[in-house]
């Protein structure tokens, strides 16, 4: 049993065998890294569209009619637009990692008549206004911050609207 392992390993053999394998093990090392990795998360230009709130804290949305969801529009500088829920906001969005936060927010000023529109309104901005962790999956975008959880969905648009 021995004379056989001494003759695989014999000094004759193992030069050749690993001169003949040393070049492969090379070019597999060098094509592994041509290889395209997967991407992980999302771009910024995946947040470019409208956004419909669909949930709070992963509470449906309740909405009656003839009132307007809540939503935001994300443009491809990053600027914001929307509204949430008495008022229209705008601002700019600051990106950094998979954190988001409105700057420079601005809105109009029309007065919340009923107390949930107002409540709404508030939690709303006042969420947007800090920083968010922000994913994306499975096309809903959730905004997580310290005190609450906003989710979106994208605004479905007509099909019998011109392109």
């Amino acid at each position: 049993m021995f004379s056989r392992v001494k003759t695989l390993g014999s000094k004759a053999s193992f030069p050749r065998l690993s001169k003949a394998i040393l070049p492969i093990i090379i070019a597999i090392i060098g094509l592994a890294g041509c290889e395209k990795k997967a991407q992980v998360g999302f771009t910024q230009d995946d947040l470019k569209q409208s956004w419909v709130l669909t949930k709070v804290d992963g509470k449906d949305l309740q909405t009656t009619e003839p009132r307007i969801t809540p939503n935001i529009a994300i443009d491809s500088d990053l600027k914001v637009a929307g509204f949430s829920g008495c008022n229209r906001f705008f601002g700019q969005i600051e990106l950094t990692d998979n954190n988001l936060k409105v700057t420079a927010m601005g809105s109009t000023k029309m007065a919340c008549i009923q107390d949930d529109q107002a409540t709404l309104e508030a939690l709303i901005t006042t969420s947007l206004q800090k920083s968010n962790t922000v994913s994306l999956e499975n096309n809903m975008l959730t905004l997580t911050s310290e005190q609450h959880i906003l989710t979106f969905m994208p605004e479905e648009i007509p099909e019998d609207t011109p392109k």
